[in-house]
């Protein structure tokens, strides 16, 4: 899902509650609640500060980067623009599929490059593969993906689908590609 492969209509699923008022999907959660367990395992301090988001809740989060922009001095036009490669356009978000989670170090909770320096971010990057999950929006894929470079942002994709990306270095929309291709 991106901002060209918007959530289809009567889009469900089965949701399962985390803490702290969070949510995923139900397929994901035995992968994560793994993940999560096996990264406290390794001493470091996880976070997850995003889950599943309504559509409204999606649509607030992007009026609000809209109108920050504005006040900054951006055209109606220059802000829609540069909005949605930070903000996802509502309907086009993966926190809206229950799949996308952003997960965070307890000793660095800001949403930006910074956090790929911390110990819970090299930890996912090199084992979030191994539990079905990808960094989303990588470092370098940016013009592929349509999303600024988001070191917490991880998707579930499920354990094959992870080992191959990782493998063949592929965003998922080269995925998606590489797979109608086979």
């Amino acid at each position: 899902m991106n901002r060209w492969n918007p959530l289809p209509d009567g889009y469900t699923f089965e949701r399962t509650k985390l803490k702290y008022g969070h949510s995923v999907d139900s397929r994901a959660y035995p992968d994560l609640q793994e993940m999560m367990d096996d990264c406290r395992a390794a001493g470091l301090d996880p976070v997850i500060c995003s889950s599943y988001r309504t559509q409204a809740k999606q649509q607030e989060l992007y009026e609000n980067k809209l109108q920050r922009l504005i006040e900054e001095g951006y055209s109606y036009e220059n802000a829609v623009t540069e909005a949605g490669t930070v903000v996802a356009v509502p309907g086009t978000s993966e926190h809206q599929t229950g799949l996308a989670l952003d997960i965070v170090d307890a000793s660095y909770q800001i949403l930006d490059q910074g956090q790929e320096d911390t110990l819970v971010q090299q930890w996912l990057i090199e084992h979030s593969w191994e539990y079905g999950f990808v960094l989303r929006y990588p470092n370098a894929k940016s013009e592929i993906t349509g999303i600024i470079y988001e070191p917490w942002h991880y998707r579930y994709v499920g354990r094959e689908a992870a080992r191959e990306m990782t493998e063949l270095d592929l965003c998922l929309e080269e995925y998606v590609d590489w797979l109608s291709a086979q």
